[in-house]
């Protein structure tokens, strides 16, 4: 079984989809202490943070050795003209960035970090990580051109307010996308060719598809 330290629905509904055997465990790493202004590095060390911060907490509680296999944290930025967008916090804020991204593109970059349980099967006294990845998957995305009244109407329902960069491709936001380039998922909040990927190399490929 997988440990998913996220709280977002739609990186849970990913790993459902593809019949991942996984458990929600909320990090309480705070994002606020990462102040680091390049997006790629931000948004590794948010990943790492929260995957960090989940596995002392399985540790101290004793709870990793037969139940878990791996770890896994995400967090994800929209970078657009060098600048990072994050969750928009009104509904001002969320049309003034919309108003700058219709026609244009922009770069939705998801950090993952994947650990492995074996770190600490062997010895949970240990604080070492032998053996984990990380990674910055970036997908590139081509926005419609929108009048204000469709704005309007997005900025009015709470789909944009959960998400980084004001829109969810797999909600009503994708009906503003006019085409991405790299992988899908990703811009959902998790890439799983990543995921796949370094699962086997973990030796756990067997976590997929499980009835």
């Amino acid at each position: 079984m997988l440990v998913l330290a996220s709280a977002s629905k739609a990186r849970k509904k990913l790993l459902e989809q593809i019949c991942l055997k996984h458990k929600v465990i909320v990090s309480d790493f705070d994002e606020t202490k990462v102040l680091e202004s390049d997006p790629l590095l931000k948004v590794r060390l948010l990943a790492k943070g929260k995957a960090d911060s989940v596995f002392k907490k399985l540790k101290k509680e004793n709870k990793a050795s037969n139940i878990f296999q791996a770890l896994l944290g995400c967090d994800s930025l929209f970078e657009f003209e060098g600048e990072i967008f994050g969750k928009p916090i009104n509904k001002q804020q969320l049309l003034s960035r919309w108003k700058r991204m219709s026609g244009k593109s922009g770069f939705l970059h998801t950090g993952h970090y994947l650990i492995s349980m074996d770190n600490v099967k062997s010895d949970m006294k240990s604080n070492s990580l032998n053996k984990f990845f990380e990674g910055v998957v970036s997908t590139k995305i081509q926005f419609m051109s929108l009048s204000n009244i469709e704005m309007i109407k997005y900025a009015s329902i709470p789909e944009p307010y959960d998400c980084a960069g004001g829109f969810a491709i797999e909600g009503n936001g994708g009906l503003f996308i006019k085409k991405i380039d790299g992988c899908f998922s990703n811009v959902i909040g998790l890439s799983l060719p990543w995921l796949k990927t370094n699962l086997e190399k973990f030796g756990l490929s067997e976590l997929f598809l499980e009835s």
